[in-house]
């Protein structure tokens, strides 16, 4: 049986109107996480960016340099050479980091992420719960440091039998790794019920995944999810032909998850960047 994958460059709500009530079987979805700040690590990407657009020398001097190992505790001959934590007087003068522009992550995602409010995501949960059949799921990948905000719009409109759902990353960023624990190495989504008994094909499930980051040429958005793990997910809330919906679909993982399990499925992305990105790598129109 052939199934339908259908993407939109459309928003969220546009696209929900388009289905009639209680006819969506699974709801997976990964909005903004309205965790796009001004941080100096920001400004530090954006000067190393126009440096080399520019096709500039080198950012910081051998005087920077010296004045920087005198105000940091660390010794001389791991400054000076690479010892596997990627201490380097070349990253520093190339890219004002010691770490190297491998290690500059930004806290800016972009104009989806910083006009993202949860008064938005209020407003699309309500309209979840409208079009999920009795006994649909949502299942919302969202801010660790959000997760009761996320819980209380859930339960504001009736959802169920809330749950954890926990990524596990076997490769996260090694960002402050020798400071802290890795701030990146796990994520969160809330599961919640529309009502009924819910499909679970699964048992004594703990609901903790391990799978690795998105990475190389498949990886066409910032915070993209892997393909495996929202394969499993969907097998596990969903059966073969049911109605699987994603109204912030940025990388496409859940169109390509669905394409493989069977499913059909209706997504969106408003940016029509990510959108063009979506159907030129994954071939689906």
């Amino acid at each position: 049986m052939t199934h339908s994958i259908q993407i939109k460059n459309t928003d969220a709500l546009s696209l929900l109107d388009t289905f009639d009530n209680n006819t969506v079987d699974l709801i997976l979805t990964d909005p903004p996480y309205i965790i796009s700040k001004d941080s100096g690590m920001n400004k530090h990407y954006d000067q190393v960016k126009e440096n080399e657009e520019k096709g500039g020398g080198n950012m910081k001097s051998d005087t920077d340099w010296i004045e920087f190992k005198k105000n940091l505790k660390k010794p001389q001959d791991e400054l000076d050479a690479d010892k596997g934590k990627g201490w380097s007087k070349e990253n520093y003068l190339q890219y004002g980091s010691i770490l190297g522009k491998k290690y500059a992550t930004q806290t800016y995602y972009g104009k989806w992420d910083e006009e993202f409010t949860l008064e938005q995501l209020d407003n699309i949960v309500e309209q979840y719960y409208k079009k999920l059949r009795k006994g649909g799921t949502v299942i919302i990948w969202f801010d660790f440091w959000k997760i009761t905000p996320l819980c209380d719009i859930l339960q504001k409109h009736k959802f169920k039998q809330l749950r954890i759902i926990e990524w596990v990353k076997t490769n996260p960023q090694p960002i402050n790794s020798s400071v802290n624990y890795l701030s990146n190495a796990r994520e969160i989504a809330i599961l919640a019920v529309k009502g009924g008994k819910p499909t679970f094909n699964s048992k004594y499930d703990k609901g903790i995944y391990e799978y690795p980051m998105a990475a190389g040429k498949y990886k066409v958005h910032p915070t993209q999810k892997n393909v495996n793990l929202f394969k499993e997910l969907i097998k596990k809330h969903s059966n073969e032909n049911d109605i699987v919906v994603d109204t912030f679909l940025g990388g496409g993982t859940t169109a390509l998850a669905c394409l493989e399990s069977n499913r059909n499925f209706v997504g969106c992305e408003i940016d029509p960047l990510y959108f063009d990105k979506i159907k030129h790598y994954s071939n689906i129109h």
